[in-house]
């Protein structure tokens, strides 16, 4: 999972801007007069009057274009965004010299999503009009929507060419370094921010997560002192600049701190999205109403990664099964089109596919009210791409948050977090806005179709034949100092060993190696793996020995993979729901002891499975010989769990009741 990586761009007035020569100023007298009254009434709040007496005025003189921009401005204030890019077009194609004019189009067109369109629009404005820090900006606001990260980069340095201390261009530079891999040059942006803006909490956030991911521990302290001051500026909750909550869940274990951090944002989206929408939430759901009447509950599920991606392997197999005589399945993807076969099938899963891609996020509340959803799933949290905000239009009765996202999300409006007894018990319900609905022992489903690829070789994999393999194959911004300390110390008291690691930049190799050679452990004990396919990687994991989960923030999906093929897992259970996960696996294979409350008791349990000889052996025939028996991988046991609990959501709404927490309630299974 990784957090979203753009931040909007604030849109321009629309104004009376420079034109060229031979392009009309004004049109007939009549139409002026509509135009000089249509103007003056958008000055007073009047906008419906406004946009009639502009409309009016371009019937009249079609040509003239400040009469067509001054109609896009007020059509965009009134939401009517398709009406406002066509006008919008229509004054830039009458003078393509007039950069607002341009801006405008562009900017529309941008927000509902058209960014080829909007790129497009950007390049055909006349190449005598100077290049400005704000086309520049929106130039790489645009590439960095179609991931051209390098160009995108160039863009935001022509900006600071211009505005050395211009925030916005060094936010947008930070998201563009970080989409190369160039993690430490992305934290220097943000803190530069930080530094120039004491009270951007986004900076101060994105300048630790990205420092974590090059493994810089250098300015940990005054990157948590920047951070912690920055959240206590956060006193006007109309001020506060996006971030992801995300990137802190890496940081501490602190389920308050994560909690506090979350209201943050999802109260900043909720007050965008409703004042884009230009209308408030949804309050009543007939259609939705009369599905559930009928016996079948329509299921939404909301996410931009049905294609080759972990939430995809993961759930594949339970919206197969989910019984269609009590539910209907509709996709809402907003994320690109991989062409995999996992998309393939993701889209044969559903009884409907929705591609929402173009949509705008009152378009897509729009078209999940409309179809019914009684139930609307959200699978993507505050990661990549994520599209939060349509839940804020609360355009489905029933709204809960699952798998992809391992907390919470802060929000008024997401009613459920789905999870289970060890990763959210009851107990914890302070630390969600969302209420419990506990799953009976697991919240994560498996694929039991999916690939056990035959082991591959030590040799292959670049290991030593015969030395004890710890191995953590988590991404590196989850390898903090104190993680990284422990195993130094579990390699030096386990002779020989290695740490087998998935970190492929060399840069971060090398930060790595070195800070192991500093607390006394030869560099070359650290081999670090490239990045392959799916099915290479299952391949390679059985020749690691015992994998060394991190801490706070511990393996999910990876930890799954692991287990699958019978890879013993280590973890160190905490208080947030990110250091809980692997715990809640290990149960569901039978192996709560290999979950320890402390880093002393973590420490000593790798040693000791490491030098025992037996204890490690017998974890892993136990997933070896009993791996199609273990719960963690039966679906036939999860999905008729999963579908349960959704009916008792949607049953409180049916029978007129609030979201409530909902204890672990155990079928029967056959």
């Amino acid at each position: 999972m990784s957090p979203a990586l753009s931040a909007p761009i604030r849109p321009q007035s629309a104004a009376a801007a420079p034109h060229a020569r031979n392009v009309p100023q004004r049109g007939s007298p009549g139409a002026h007069q509509q135009w000089n009254q249509g103007v003056a009434l958008a000055r007073q709040g009047r906008l419906v009057e406004a946009v009639a007496c502009l409309e009016r005025a371009v019937r009249m003189s079609p040509s003239v274009p400040l009469y067509w921009l001054n109609l896009a401005s007020v059509r965009r204030k009134l939401f009517r965004y398709a009406e406002a890019i066509d006008a919008a077009r229509r004054a830039f194609a009458l003078n393509t010299a007039d950069e607002t004019a341009c801006h405008l189009l562009v900017e529309l067109l941008r927000t509902n999503n058209r960014g080829a369109e909007a790129l497009e629009a950007l390049d055909t404005l006349d190449a005598t009009v100077p290049r400005t820090a704000r086309h520049w900006l929106l130039r790489g606001s645009l590439l960095m929507t179609a991931q051209e990260w390098q160009d995108a980069a160039l863009a935001f340095l022509q900006v600071l060419q211009e505005k050395p201390a211009d925030l916005e261009a060094y936010q947008q530079l930070g998201f563009a370094l970080a989409n190369l891999r160039r993690y430490g040059d992305s934290a220097e942006c943000f803190r530069t921010i930080s530094i120039l803006e004491p009270a951007h909490f986004g900076a101060a956030v994105y300048a630790a997560h990205y420092a974590a991911w090059a493994c810089d521990w250098s300015q940990g302290v005054e990157d948590q002192q920047r951070l912690a001051n920055a959240l206590a500026l956060q006193t006007d909750p109309t001020q506060t600049t996006s971030f992801s909550p995300f990137c802190l869940l890496s940081m501490n274990d602190d389920a308050a701190f994560h909690r506090a951090a979350a209201e943050i944002e999802a109260a900043r989206i909720e007050r965008l999205v409703i004042a884009g929408a230009g209308r408030g939430a949804y309050t009543a759901w007939p259609r939705a109403a009369e599905a559930v009447a009928s016996g079948r509950i329509r299921v939404g599920f909301v996410s931009a990664d049905f294609r080759t991606h972990a939430t995809s392997m993961l759930a594949v197999r339970t919206l197969e099964k989910l019984p269609r005589d009590r539910f209907e399945v509709v996709l809402y993807s907003h994320g690109a089109d991989d062409g995999s076969a996992l998309r393939e099938r993701m889209i044969a899963a559903a009884d409907r596919f929705v591609d929402c891609n173009e949509m705008s996020a009152t378009e897509q509340a729009q078209q999940i009210h409309d179809d019914g959803i009684a139930l609307l799933v959200d699978m993507s949290g505050y990661t990549g791409n994520t599209r939060i905000g349509v839940f804020a239009l609360r355009p489905a009765p029933v709204r809960t948050l699952w798998l992809a996202y391992p907390s919470t999300l802060g929000a008024r409006f997401v009613d459920y977090v789905v999870g289970d007894p060890i990763l959210t018990p009851l107990e914890h319900a302070e630390d969600f806005t969302e209420h419990i609905a506990q799953l009976p022992l697991c919240y994560e489903p498996t694929d039991p179709l999916r690939e056990h690829p035959e082991p591959s070789s030590r040799a292959e994999a670049g290991l030593p034949e015969h030395a004890f393999v710890f191995a953590c194959f988590n991404q590196s911004y989850k390898i903090t100092e104190p993680v990284f300390t422990r195993w130094c110390r579990i390699l030096e008291r386990v002779p020989g060993s290695v740490l087998w690691l998935l970190v492929p930049q060399v840069e971060i190799q090398a930060a790595l190696r070195a800070r192991a050679a500093e607390r006394g452990i030869e560099p070359e004990r650290l081999i670090f793996a490239p990045f392959v396919t799916p099915s290479e990687h299952l391949a390679r994991l059985p020749q690691a020995d015992l994998f060394l989960d991190t801490f706070p923030y511990g393996a999910h999906t990876t930890c799954s993979d692991a287990l699958w093929m019978g890879l013993p897992v280590l973890t160190q259970i905490g208080r947030s729901f990110s250091a809980r996960v692997a715990a809640s696996l290990l149960a569901a294979v039978g192996l709560p002891e290999l979950a320890v409350e402390s880093e002393e008791a973590y420490e000593e349990l790798a040693v000791r499975l490491a030098t025992v000889p037996g204890e490690l052996q017998r974890a892993r025939q136990h997933l070896d010989t009993k791996r199609l028996e273990l719960p963690l991988f039966d679906n036939e046991r999860f999905t008729p769990e999963l579908a349960a609990l959704f009916e008792r959501m949607v049953g409180r709404w049916r029978d007129g009741l609030p979201p409530a927490p909902l204890a672990a309630e155990p079928l029967k299974h056959a």
